[in-house]
């Protein structure tokens, strides 16, 4: 009776743990993988192959205000779609509703289920590869169900109760990811908010100290007839105004970053001889408007520091990737050299593109700022 019991008891434990073993690999890949849409195709793949399954695609909800259980739904992964569904990059599964999307929006869809009829099979056209049911999955997260996860394999064999039970379990590992990867999206812009509310006050505070007290010794200057005086003083104001201005100006990367170094350059030409030198090979958005936020920040730091009356802006490609070079002939780097938030913030957006900000004197005289940014 005894070894009868144990016989019948392996199969069941040999299954959990090779669950439990799948749990674990997704698990890990969650948790390796920077991207959560990256991570979600990976588990996807290796969830259809642990399980000698054909097909699989998952649906989360779109965010809508913050909300992640509003909106409608997309497509955040696929793997092993037949041509039937994955045509035209998977318009089949893009266009209008389906069953499982209608149970989750009415609240049930709280487990695994078979969908025996799926409309989407049924209205699609071409080769199916064999596929005619799928088991609908809810990604469950703490505040609710944020997606669906769906998989199929060929023929008429629905899933069975264990098998869905196994992946409810597999959808809330899923769904408290997609929560997690979201609260970090929104620290991440709230971090970025931050930042620039710094930078304005940053701004304002160089503003009141810098052009207000020039403004206020120019008016001096006028009271008691020392007109010239008055001149040099509100020509300097005018300098920071338009340091600060250049600075605040949104950058235009509609034309490329040749078109937008050239536009800062003809700006800046009123208050200092510029010469321009600028072959960027194509970039990325974002690695585009990092070297432009550097051309802007050292342009800003020369008009206001450093007393040079010639400017090089220099953009080219290296072997690795592009060069920015800022060069300039004025007083030099201060001793002790405190960068302020501009830099250390250029820094930072250096750094996570994988490049190197370096600052130095320029000799004879002179500062020089180069940021070099890897591409590929």
């Amino acid at each position: 009776m005894s070894g009868m019991t144990e016989r019948a008891a392996t199969p069941s434990l040999e299954r959990r743990l090779e669950e439990l073993s799948t749990l674990n690999a997704i698990g890990d890949i969650l948790n390796r993988e920077v991207d959560f849409g990256e991570a979600l195709h990976i588990a996807l793949e290796e969830l259809v192959e642990l399980l000698a399954l054909s097909a699989g695609w998952v649906f989360v909800t779109q965010v809508v205000k913050g909300d992640l259980h509003q909106g409608d739904f997309a497509v955040a992964a696929t793997t092993g779609l037949p041509p039937a569904l994955g045509e035209q990059d998977n318009r089949p599964l893009c266009t209008g509703g389906c069953d499982c999307q209608w149970l989750l929006r009415q609240g049930r869809l709280d487990t695994g289920v078979n969908i025996v009829r799926c409309s989407r099979l049924e209205a699609a056209s071409g080769d199916k590869a064999g596929l005619e049911l799928h088991a609908s999955v809810p990604l469950l997260g703490r505040a609710g169900p944020v997606g669906i996860l769906n998989l199929a394999a060929a023929g008429p064999e629905p899933f069975g109760a264990d098998t869905l039970t196994f992946l409810t379990a597999v959808g809330r590992q899923l769904g408290t990811a997609f929560e997690r990867a979201a609260l970090l999206a929104a620290r991440t812009e709230a971090a970025r908010h931050l930042a620039a509310l710094e930078e304005r006050g940053r701004l304002a505070a160089e503003m009141h100290d810098s052009v207000s007290q020039l403004l206020f010794a120019a008016e001096l200057a006028l009271q008691t007839g020392a007109s010239a005086r008055a001149g040099e003083l509100v020509a300097g104001a005018q300098g920071e105004l338009r340091a600060l201005v250049e600075v605040l100006r949104p950058a235009d990367l509609s034309d490329g970053l040749k078109s937008a170094l050239t536009r800062l350059a003809e700006r800046t030409a009123g208050a200092i001889t510029v010469q321009l030198e600028a072959d960027p090979p194509e970039l990325s958005p974002l690695h585009a408007e990092t070297l432009y936020r550097a051309a802007q920040e050292g342009v800003h730091n020369v008009l206001k520091h450093a007393r040079a009356g010639r400017l090089w802006l220099r953009c080219a490609r290296t072997p690795a990737g592009v060069k920015l070079t800022l060069e300039d002939d004025g007083i030099g780097l201060p001793k002790p050299l405190t960068e302020g938030f501009g830099l250390r913030s250029l820094r930072a957006r250096a750094e996570k593109l994988g490049g190197t900000l370096r600052l130095s004197t320029r000799e004879p005289r002179g500062t020089r700022l180069e940021l070099e940014l890897p591409l590929g």
